[in-house]
């Protein structure tokens, strides 16, 4: 809630007690301050803005935890679609799954999938310098995911029969139930399937494994497991789900949040466990834990809530639950943002201030150095689960930044160079 006040925060969290309440005077709320507020432009940026010369549709990538781009600079992977991206994903509406070449200047790999959503895309994420993944869905199949390397001629396919959310390399993926994110969070969900259908119990459900290799898949952490961690008291009517499944950079570890509804108010719990399933720890559980971004295998950061200290960016290690608070008096005025961490450089995004303006910023920690890098411009077309938040990543070589912006009334990948 970059631009709003302690006060009009401390009002925005009381109504979390009535989603839909909430969400209704949110956007009465937010168009009317656009009137008041809006300006004379639709985006600055600090250097050249790039996007890819697609004539028609709109582009966009996905999340914040992974770059489109492949390790040595060539390729760009991307989704492209010809309808308009205020529509609701539609099962009826296939998107393509794209690879532009930055070297030939040409599209070189394109193929349709019926598994996605605005925010995350299809999970699309490079396995190596020339292979990656994405998911898809077939009437025959169901929810899968396509493995492709791209050949000097051609691009090879195999198919793995679950979907992922993050992978390791080749060698694992970890996922969860996309049909239960559909149901309790269709922004990350697909809608391939009745959101009404009947679930698996919590006994059957949680994060798997899934190996790359030999395509075995197996369920590494029930929902049940997970829900009797830590006696914490749970009604048994709340509702539960895992999301945001992230790998350390090692392979090693996993975080993941635990989220459960009570009366339709959500409560978050951030747990990391060894690629295993053992040794499973909750890091934070005081009802609100949003963004985080591995900072090396040890070490997190994330934009959670502490009830002593406040809602704000902490680095969080994993082996002694120390909680340390990063950018004090620096950052904390903008809010929840999706951090992502180059060595000892922070890129994060705000949502729309009162001029719907979404600010890009790079924050060095440890010269406590905060640098504006741009704005972006968000109509009130793209609301709700058709938003377009920034989500800014790194390059793998962090020389660029890329993000997702509908500043020009479409859709579409960006990316700035900044070294």
């Amino acid at each position: 809630m970059s631009g709003f006040s302690k006060r009009e925060r401390a009002i925005a969290r009381f109504f979390s007690q009535f989603p839909q309440l909430k969400k209704a005077i949110k956007k009465i709320y937010q168009y009317s301050n656009f009137l008041l507020y809006r300006k004379g432009y639709t985006f600055r940026a600090e250097g050249q803005l790039y996007k890819l010369p697609i004539p028609e549709g709109e582009t966009f990538f996905g999340y914040y935890d992974k770059s489109p781009l492949s390790l040595d600079s060539r390729y760009l992977l991307f989704h492209h679609t010809i309808f308009p991206t205020v529509n609701l994903p539609s099962a009826a509406n296939p998107i393509a799954v794209c690879v532009w070449d930055l070297k030939e200047g040409k599209l070189i790999y394109r193929a349709a999938t019926r598994a996605y959503n605005w925010q995350q895309g299809t999970k699309l994420q490079w396995l190596t310098n020339r292979k990656f993944i994405y998911n898809n869905y077939s009437e025959k199949l169901g929810y899968h995911s396509i493995k492709v390397e791209l050949l000097a001629q051609k691009a090879e396919e195999s198919i793995i029969s679950y979907p992922i959310y993050d992978c390791f390399g080749e060698e694992y993926g970890l996922s969860l139930s996309f049909e239960r994110l559909q149901k309790l969070r269709p922004d990350y969900g697909y809608r391939n399937h009745n959101v009404n259908d009947d679930l698996p119990g919590y006994s059957e459900d949680g994060i798997f494994y899934v190996d790359l290799k030999t395509g075995n898949i197996y369920l590494l952490l029930s929902l049940k497991e997970i829900i009797n961690f830590n006696g914490t008291y749970i009604p048994d009517s709340a509702d539960h789900k895992v999301n945001h499944i992230m790998i350390s950079p090692d392979g090693q570890h996993f975080m993941f949040l635990h989220r459960y509804f009570i009366n339709r108010q959500r409560f978050d719990r951030l747990m990391v466990s060894d690629i295993h399933g053992k040794h499973l720890r909750v890091l934070a559980d005081d009802e609100m834990v949003s963004h985080c971004y591995w900072i090396n295998n040890s070490e997190i950061i994330s934009y959670l809530r502490d009830f002593k200290t406040g809602d704000k960016y902490y680095r969080l290690d994993i082996r002694t639950n120390q909680k340390t608070i990063v950018g004090e008096g620096v950052i904390d005025q903008f809010g929840d943002g999706h951090p992502s961490v180059n060595q000892n450089s922070i890129i994060f995004d705000t949502y729309p201030n009162k001029a719907r303006m979404k600010e890009l910023y790079t924050y060095q920690m440890d010269e406590h150095k905060l640098v504006r890098l741009g704005e972006f411009f968000e109509n009130m077309n793209y609301y709700g689960e058709t938003r377009c938040d920034l989500h800014p990543r790194f390059s793998f070589d962090g020389k660029t930044i890329f993000i997702d912006s509908v500043h020009e009334g479409k859709r579409h990948l960006y990316w700035l160079k900044i070294q």
